[in-house]
């Protein structure tokens, strides 16, 4: 009689993505080299090393700052940004500048086959969050994803800012609601435009339902990128008119364009 094989009461942790891996092996999406961690599903450990949080960021609109060093104190420099804006939300949260790899990264997830790295960044930008010395999640009541037209939806049916919203709400344990903020109008890609061209393309492109709900509550908003500003001022000005008490932005990249129009 053969003996039959003693299986383990607990099998380690992911047993089964080895014997995938033999037959299917997963390739980073970043750099097309083969991933070895098991824990990893879209990205290696070199190109994740690569996406730090930005160090020095504006307070207000987390804008990548130069650090002004001296002798005697260490200031951050003026925000640019900042400047001559006024935000319907009160603070931005972005975990790295839109630069590198980090760059590479947010444009892949407007992907929908690179959907689990948006899975992957999205929880990462809900613990960098949870370690934030100036975010306290206690602070909302609602996350909220920066929508798509519903014809764009339609023909597509991906939206990575939600898929990022999602797995930021399930690390920071705050409801989502995916429909209560939408696209009153088309909006063209703001990827080509230029800040002035960004601001006035997507104005009162925004509306917003359940506003019962709405009224009195706390939101996190979230998004992939932000650059001018202009599609989550917009969303924060939607809220805000429905009757919301606080509106704060998280997103994974922040960019800043171009400096050369500096009326913009």
């Amino acid at each position: 009689m053969i003996p039959l094989l003693k299986i383990p009461y607990k099998l380690p942790k992911r047993w089964y993505r080895h014997l995938i891996d033999l037959v299917y092996p997963r390739i980073c999406v970043l750099c097309s080299k083969p991933i070895v961690d098991s824990e990893q599903e879209s990205i290696c450990s070199r190109c994740q090393m690569e996406i730090t949080p930005t160090e020095s960021g504006c307070l207000r609109c987390s804008a990548p700052l130069p650090t002004v060093h001296s002798i005697l104190m260490e200031a951050t420099a003026k925000c640019f940004y900042c400047e001559r804006r006024k935000w319907s939300f009160r603070h931005a949260y972005c975990y790295t500048a839109y630069a590198g790899t980090a760059a590479q990264a947010a444009r892949k997830i407007k992907q929908q086959s690179c959907e689990s790295l948006a899975m992957e960044l999205g929880t990462r930008v809900g613990k960098w969050l949870q370690r934030h010395e100036a975010f306290d999640s206690k602070l909302y009541d609602f996350v909220v994803p920066i929508p798509q037209h519903w014809l764009r939806r339609v023909t597509i049916r991906y939206n990575q800012a939600e898929v990022l919203a999602e797995n930021v709400a399930c690390e920071l344990a705050i409801p989502i609601r995916r429909h209560w903020l939408y696209r009153t109008r088309w909006t063209d890609k703001q990827g080509t435009k230029t800040i002035v061209e960004r601001r006035t393309g997507v104005k009162d492109s925004f509306g917003c339902k359940q506003k019962k709900e709405i009224k009195g509550a706390k939101f996190l908003i979230v998004d992939d990128i932000v650059t001018s500003g202009a599609t989550v001022h917009e969303a924060s000005r939607a809220l805000r008119k429905a009757g919301a008490a606080r509106i704060d932005v998280a997103a994974f990249a922040r960019g800043v364009g171009a400096f050369g129009n500096r009326k913009t």
